[in-house]
């Protein structure tokens, strides 16, 4: 497991998938940083907790690079006054297994 922690500004990008769903992009290599495809983190949104996962669900960005990405749930957003397109801060470390 990595201590590091990952500190970075993302815009909020609308999910196509569902109603109100929203993600932003983790700006690192998974595989590089943590040497698999889906990371179990804890993520600060401006100061608002989240546990949740970083993934790759098909997202590429204008060049065709895969993108990992973080949910942002629709709560947070409003709790933060955040909406589709706005930039958030976020810091990312991975999550312990219990």
């Amino acid at each position: 497991m990595s201590e590091k922690i990952y500190q970075f500004n993302s815009l909020i990008y609308s999910s196509e998938v569902g109603k109100g769903g929203a993600y932003i992009i983790f700006p690192y290599d998974i595989r590089e940083e943590f040497g698999k495809g889906r990371v179990k983190v804890q993520v600060d949104f401006e100061g608002v907790p989240y546990e949740g996962s970083i993934v790759n669900m098909g997202v590429k960005d204008r060049d065709g690079n895969i993108c990992y990405i973080i949910g942002i749930k629709k709560d947070i957003r409003n709790r933060l006054n955040k909406e589709i397109g706005d930039t958030v801060s976020v810091k990312v470390q991975e999550r312990k297994d219990d």
